[in-house]
C-alpha cells in the first residue's frame, strides 16, 4: 500500500503566524549572510536545496566549517551541532584520525579504477564487528544499499514481493518510498509508479504481517530494527524477534536497515544489542566515516548471488564509486575509533543526560513535553506522553518546528528537525549549553503563544 513521505507546511498562513514571525524575523536579522546564500541557492536549485530534510523556514543556516561537536556558519556563529552529518559523524566533525587518513589517501590517488587493499581492510572491519556480516558489497549511499538488498533478496529467493513496515524509512528509491509517512497514503508518491510488489504492513497490527507472508510470495521483510525513523516510533526487541521468526517461517529473508543505527547503537549496530541477526544488513553513514558510502552485508550464500558463477545468472551491480578509496580510508579510521565500544557507550550516556536535561526544561517551564530516544540520539515531543505512531513519527509539527529551529539557532544550537544525533565529541559542556538554550527557547515560544 504505497505512501508518501511529506511534512505538512503552511501554504500562506497559519494560526499564530503573526507571533511566530518574531522568532523567524529575529533569526533572519541575525543571519544576513545565510539568507544571501539561500537567495543565491534559490536561483540554482529547486527550493534552494540539495536535500529535502534541510528545508527550514525562513531559510536554513549556511555552514562554512566544523570541528568536534561544533560548526560555524557564514555569519560567524559557533553552533553546537546535533545534525552531525545526518548521523554520519558519530566520531565528530573533522576527527584528526579521519582527516589524516584522508590526506594520506588523497596523496596516493582519488579513484584508482581497480581493486585495492583498502576495500578488503574496510570489509574485514565490518565482518569483525557486525553479527550478520559474512560477505560485503560496497555502495555509494544508504539508498543504494537498501536498493541492492531488495534486489539480492529477490535474486536469492526467486520471489518478487517485499514487505516493509509502515513509517520505516529506507531511502528514496521506488521500492522504499511507499508507506514512509504516517498515516499511510493510498496513492503512490509523485514520480513513482504504483507497485504491487511492495507491501506496507502495520507493525503493531496483530496478524497483519503473518497474513501477508502466508501468500508465500515474499522475498524479504525490511525494517529499521529500532523502529521507524531510527526509533522515533520505537519497536520492542521482542517484536523485532517475532517479525524475524515469522519471515523465516515463510522462507522470506530478514533485512535490517542499519543505515543510522549501524556503528552508533553499538560497534555491531542495533542487531548486536537486541540479539536478532538478520540475513542482510544495509549500512551507510557511519560506515564511511562521513564520506559518501554504504554497504550491504550478510549471509555469504545470499550475497553470492552477486558472484560470477559458471553457467548461472547473477544479480548485476556496477557502481563507479563502490568502495571509493577516500570513503574506505575514512571508514577504516572511523571504525577503528569505535571498535572497542567505549566511546559509543559514553556518547549514549551523554545523550541520556541530555534527554533528562531537556525533559527537566519542559517541567521548569510548566509546559507539557518530553525527550526520548535510543543510544546517542534524542527526539522531542511537545504534549503529553503518547505511543501513537502518527504523533511520534510527525515529531514537532509546524508552525512550532520552524520557530523551535530558529530559536535554538539563535541560542547556538542546531537541531535536526526537533531531534538530534550526538557524537563522541559531545560532552557535559554541550549538555549544559543545550539545556540552557532549550529552556530559553521554550520561554520564547511561550511568550509568542506557540506553546502553553
Amino acid at each position: 500500500m504505497p505512501g508518501r513521505y511529506t511534512r505538512a507546511r503552511p501554504a500562506v498562513a497559519y494560526a499564530g503566524m503573526s507571533t511566530a514571525l518574531s522568532t523567524l524575523a529575529e533569526y533572519a536579522r541575525a543571519n544576513p549572510r545565510s539568507q544571501a546564500e539561500h537567495e543565491r541557492a534559490l536561483r540554482l536549485f529547486p527550493s534552494g536545496l540539495t536535500h529535502d530534510a534541510r528545508r527550514q523556514d525562513p531559510f536554513p543556516p549556511c555552514v562554512t566549517r566544523a570541528e568536534g561537536a561544533y560548526k560555524w556558519d557564514v555569519d560567524g556563529h559557533r553552533i553546537v551541532d546535533y545534525v552531525t552529518g545526518h548521523g554520519a559523524l558519530v566520531a565528530g566533525h573533522s576527527h584528526p584520525a579521519v582527516v589524516d587518513a584522508l590526506r594520506r589517501q588523497a596523496g596516493l590517488g582519488l579513484h584508482l579504477g581497480a581493486s585495492s587493499a583498502l576495500q578488503a581492510d574496510w570489509a574485514e572491519r565490518i565482518v569483525a564487528l557486525v553479527p550478520s556480516a559474512e560477505r560485503v558489497r560496497f555502495t555509494s549511499s544508504g539508498t543504494e544499499a537498501t536498493l541492492l538488498a531488495l534486489r539480492v533478496a529477490r535474486g536469492f529467493t526467486h520471489r518478487n514481493r517485499v514487505l516493509k513496515l509502515a513509517g520505516h524509512f529506507h531511502g528514496w528509491h521506488d521500492d522504499a518510498l511507499p508507506g514512509v509517512a504516517l498515516p499511510v497514503a493510498e496513492v503512490a508518491p509523485l514520480g513513482s509508479a504504483p507497485n504491487r510488489d511492495v507491501g506496507v504492513v502495520d507493525p503493531f497490527a496483530e496478524g497483519a504481517l503473518e497474513r501477508e507472508l502466508a501468500r508465500g510470495d515474499v522475498a524479504c521483510v525490511i525494517l529499521e530494527p529500532t523502529g521507524a525513523a531510527w526509533g522515533a516510533v520505537p519497536l520492542a526487541p521482542a517484536r523485532v524477534s517475532a517479525i524475524a521468526a515469522a519471515a523465516r517461517g515463510a522462507r522470506a529473508l530478514v533485512v535490517f536497515d542499519e543505515v543510522v543505527t549501524g556503528f552508533r547503537w553499538s560497534p555491531g549496530g542495533a542487531q548486536a544489542l537486541i540479539g536478532v541477526t538478520p540475513d542482510l544488513t544495509a549500512l551507510a553513514k557511519v560506515v564511511a566515516g562521513g564520506l559518501p558510502g554504504g554497504a550491504l552485508t550478510g549471509r555469504a550464500d545470499v550475497l553470492d548471488v552477486l558472484a560470477f558463477r559458471e553457467g548461472e545468472p547473477k544479480v548485476e551491480h556496477p557502481g563507479t564509486h563502490n568502495a571509493h578509496p577516500l570513503s574506505a580510508a575514512a571508514g577504516i579510521a572511523t571504525l577503528d575509533l569505535l571498535a572497542d565500544g567505549s566511546d559509543l557507550a559514553r556518547a549514549s550516556t551523554v545523550a541520556g543526560e541530555l534527554r533528562a536535561a531537556l525533559g527537566a526544561a519542559f517541567e521548569q517551564r510548566s509546559t507539557p513535553g518530553y525527550a526520548y530516544g535510543g543510544a546517542s540520539t534524542f527526539c522531542l515531543i511537545f504534549g503529553e506522553r503518547t505511543s501513537d505512531p502518527v504523533t511520534l513519527k510527525r515529531g514537532v509539527p509546524e508552525p512550532l518546528l520552524s520557530a523551535l529551529q530558529c530559536a535554538m539557532l539563535l541560542e547556538g544550537v542546531h537541531l535536526f528537525h526537533g531531534c538530534g544525533l550526538l557524537s563522541i565529541a559531545h560532552g557535559a559542556d554541550e549538555v549544559e549549553l543545550t539545556a540552557g538554550a532549550f529552556a530559553r527557547s521554550l520561554e520564547r515560544l511561550q511568550d509568542e503563544g506557540l506553546i502553553p
